[in-house]
């Protein structure tokens, strides 16, 4: 064997561990939902795209142009629109999101090829699966937020499982595309039999753990998926012939039937009969169409190019109805968030990429499938399973991303990727065609190593701030501000231009402040908390979080006045804020009485 086929081989089987390690390392952490926690994947990922230079000359089955280049123009004008937002910060998770999936796609479209490579990599999913699976039935028998590591924090969801993510519903996306895929293997895979038992039972932990998270999206997606895959998988097996159609379709279908009805049981039992004061509570305050409403109304503001990434943090809480308690960080609708953030041209650039898509993974189906099965005596085929698995993967996220926001949560969003990769490229030459190196194929191969050394460079110097500032957001969590400042101070070091690192020394100096004795040094670190809150809201001049606590600051030192411009600003951008009316009233209180007390007499405008 020659030197270059070793490295080649070689590069190859590092990439593919690589790229197993990067989507274990960033489920585990809570899916990448913070950038420190999604970075390290970032760059793992982009280590994974380099290496495969060694091997560029290396043949390998033709990716689709169409859905290369429509990926290309979609993902393009995505990353322009956000590195041209208005906060650079807040636009940072969707630039590296975006990044990472471009990694994930092209590895998979042009390198990453092999049915039994794709197979066993989804058999490792798995198997983290399960673990998802097993850590959400202790979460679900508890019910006490438990979480592996204890440096990381879920949401209060009561008993409804989330697995290593924060969310149920994040988990939810993830089990419905692993569960529909173990299952096609299971049906078409051409594997041993103990192999494909044990695909079912990884299927069956799956919608096990779909059922814990008591997620209402996920019951419509797995039904959605399992009616694509009964639907393709009929298709195929009509041209078998009408005897062994009615005798595997029939049986399908009455499986079918019967999982179906047992799961819509079992799930009304999680909803309504497990923590129903509890259920009840999230049912009241689920906001989903105040959430929509106000990304419609953002929309209307840019529909061209629209608004900017991260930028439905503000307008969310501008346009926010009164009864919309919590923070409106996400639309809760992957198609209203690109609409309201991207603009008519990131829709158009969305529909471009999944046409593109949709059609070519329908042609592999069609040629791997029926066409197939009518002119083969083998029924079984793993690059047949694996496309009909994506395709009803697809068919699962086009109704769960009406409800929720799977494709921002960038765990989530690099197994989308990798499955549009599959549709993409379905590693089977055509028929009398031998796998060929193309001046194209060796194209898209530089350019996902030049895109990993860029992403590779940018994960490496991002990475340090990242780590201070959530070291800084924890000790102020746990009511320590000077460790909190130590942290945030090193932070600033090599990054400036994260808002939330000048909030947490702002906060820092504000509890320090409230805690000095000496009026003096009260004074200095109330300057300092000012003069840190102001450089924040500099980066983030429609974020209201930084006017509310300079005017607590400018309350504390007397500075009414100063406290009521803050407020209206503040007020001005959050309209319907009840927590901020409320301060703002006690403010007002606090001003009037101190009037009294010198015998002045003031003035407030009642808002």
């Amino acid at each position: 064997m020659k030197v270059t086929d070793v490295l080649s081989r070689g590069s190859i089987a590092v990439s593919g561990i690589l790229f197993a390690a990067s989507f274990a390392v960033i489920q585990m952490l809570i899916g990448g939902t913070r950038l420190l926690f999604s970075l390290p994947t970032y760059g793992l990922l982009a280590a994974m795209s380099i290496l495969p230079l060694l091997a560029i000359v290396r043949p390998k089955p033709q990716p689709n142009q169409i859905c290369l280049i429509s990926s290309a123009v979609f993902f393009g004008y995505v990353l322009i629109r956000a590195i041209l937002s208005p906060v650079d910060y807040l636009a940072r998770p969707d630039i590296y999101s975006v990044l990472g999936c471009l990694l994930v796609y092209l590895f998979v479209a042009c390198v990453f090829t092999g049915a039994r490579q794709r197979t066993l990599f989804l058999f490792f999913l798995l198997a983290l699966a399960t673990a998802h699976v097993a850590i959400g039935a202790l979460q679900f028998r508890d019910g006490n937020n438990f979480m592996p590591f204890s440096f990381l924090e879920r949401y209060d969801y009561g008993r409804r499982a989330s697995g290593f993510y924060v969310c149920p519903n994040h988990l939810a996306g993830l089990l419905e595309v692993l569960g529909i895929f173990a299952l096609s293997i299971t049906c078409w895979g051409r594997w041993p039999v103990w192999v494909k038992l044990l695909a079912l039972y990884g299927s069956g932990v799956c919608y096990l753990g779909v059922l814990l998270s008591a997620s209402r999206g996920g019951f419509l997606s797995c039904a959605a998926s399992f009616i694509v895959f009964l639907a393709l998988s009929l298709w195929a097996l009509r041209r078998t012939g009408k005897q062994l159609f009615l005798k595997i379709g029939g049986v399908a279908v009455a499986a079918a039937a019967l999982i179906l009805i047992i799961g819509d049981v079992y799930s009304n039992k999680l909803l309504y009969l497990n923590d129903r004061e509890w259920t009840a509570n999230q049912e009241a305050n689920d906001n989903r169409i105040d959430l929509w409403k106000a990304a419609v109304e953002q929309f209307k503001l840019e529909p061209i190019t629209g608004t900017g990434s991260g930028t439905y943090l503000f307008y969310g809480r501008q346009f926010r109805s009164v009864r919309m308690g919590s923070d409106p960080v996400e639309v809760h609708n992957d198609y209203l968030h690109l609409l309201a953030e991207y603009g008519i041209i990131g829709a158009l650039g969305f529909l471009f990429f999944f046409a593109a898509h949709l059609i070519n993974g329908l042609k592999s189906y069609q040629r791997l499938g029926p066409k197939r099965v009518a002119v083969s005596t083998r029924l079984m085929s793993n690059s047949f399973a694996l496309q009909i698995g994506a395709l009803s993967a697809i068919a699962a996220y086009v109704v769960h991303s009406a409800i929720d926001f799977n494709l921002h949560i960038p765990a989530n969003a690099l197994l989308l990727a990798f499955v549009f990769g599959l549709i993409a490229n379905p590693g089977v030459a055509r028929q009398g065609q031998e796998p060929k190196l193309s001046k194209s194929l060796i194209a898209w191969r530089i350019a996902l190593a030049l895109l990993g050394v860029a992403t590779f460079i940018q994960c490496v110097r991002l990475l340090p701030a990242e780590y201070f500032a959530e070291k800084s957001r924890v000790a102020l969590r746990d009511n320590d501000p000077k460790t909190s400042a130590a942290f945030a101070v090193r932070a600033l070091a090599t990054e400036q231009k994260n808002p939330n690192i000048y909030y947490y020394l702002g906060r820092a100096g504000m509890l320090e402040g409230n805690e000095a004795s000496d009026p003096e040094r009260r004074a200095f670190f109330f300057q300092v908390a000012m003069v840190a809150f102001e450089k924040g809201w500099a980066l983030v001049p429609r974020d209201d979080i930084f006017p509310v606590e300079l005017a607590t600051l400018y309350d504390a030192l007397e500075r009414f006045p100063e406290a009521e411009w803050m407020y209206d600003e503040a007020i001005r951008m959050d309209p319907k804020y009840v927590p901020t009316r409320e301060r703002y009233q006690a403010h007002l209180q606090k001003w009037q009485k101190a009037g009294v007390s010198k015998g002045e007499d003031v003035e407030v405008s009642p808002k």
